[in-house]
């Protein structure tokens, strides 16, 4: 994992600890589809296999795709931003390859 990737996992955990988070209306559609729940993405945000930069979102913020073991024992891949001033992460969408 780059140090970019360390430092913003480090954000997103940070943020959702102080509860400064956000989910998209597409991330919680995802969620409700596929069957998950909030210790899902935790797993994953707190054990995750990858980090990787995806550029800026359409609000020129940081984007960052996390990869990893879902609690149910699945791989997810969430995709998420984070504020330009690290205030809050919002959670974009979220996905799992059939």
């Amino acid at each position: 994992m780059t140090p970019e990737a360390r430092r913003a996992i480090a954000v997103i955990r940070q943020c959702i600890e102080t509860d400064r988070y956000a989910l998209s209306v597409h991330f919680s559609e995802r969620m409700r589809q596929r069957g998950l729940f909030w210790p899902d993405l935790a797993a994953v945000v707190d054990a995750p296999d990858e980090v990787r930069s995806q550029g800026t979102d359409d609000y020129s913020r940081p984007k960052w795709m996390i990869r990893g073991d879902a609690a149910f024992g699945g791989d997810i891949e969430i995709v998420c931003a984070i504020e330009i001033d690290d205030t809050e992460t919002e959670f974009i969408t979220l996905y799992w390859e059939d």
